[in-house]
């Protein structure tokens, strides 16, 4: 076998392993907060919802994602809560971040690792949060799941 006909054996292996590895998604639900949000089974393994039934964490060797609902407190709002998110993981270093009406995002990377999260108002005073930290050498991966995530988070 020639070596140009092996890389290419090798690429079609490796591009067959990343999509398989995404290819089994599953749907996480919360009853109280009434949000839910799919998720890669494959990549991220579901470690049971917390005692408050507010949320739940997922976790990998690799990384590790938060799904909750919180209580607003009467003296907060979406844009304090953005601020204090944005000075929690450094001006410095957030790469993107954008505040509308209804939500927030904030992302970038910190010692080695990516974050992102997103964080929707509620109707009724709460907030729901989606929340994800993954070494960046997993970027390839992680930033693929993170756009399905993303869309499906409600």
């Amino acid at each position: 076998m020639t070596m140009r006909k092996f890389l290419i054996l090798f690429s079609i292996f490796i591009f067959s392993v990343a999509a398989n590895a995404q290819a089994n998604y599953k749907t996480y639900s919360n009853a109280r907060y009434g949000y839910s949000i799919s998720y890669p089974a494959d990549l991220l393994k579901a470690q049971g919802e917390a005692a408050n039934s507010d949320g739940q964490v997922f976790a990998s060797d690799d990384a590790e994602m938060r799904v909750f609902g919180t209580n607003m407190l009467s003296n907060g709002s979406l844009a304090k809560e953005y601020n204090a998110v944005v000075k929690e993981q450094g001006a410095e270093n957030v790469t993107y971040k954008t505040l509308k009406k209804n939500f927030f995002v904030v992302s970038g990377a910190k010692d080695g690792r990516i974050y992102y999260q997103k964080t929707m108002a509620r109707q009724g005073g709460s907030f729901v949060t989606f929340m994800i930290e993954y070494d960046e050498s997993k970027r390839g991966v992680y930033d693929k799941a993170i756009e399905r995530m993303v869309k499906s988070f409600k």
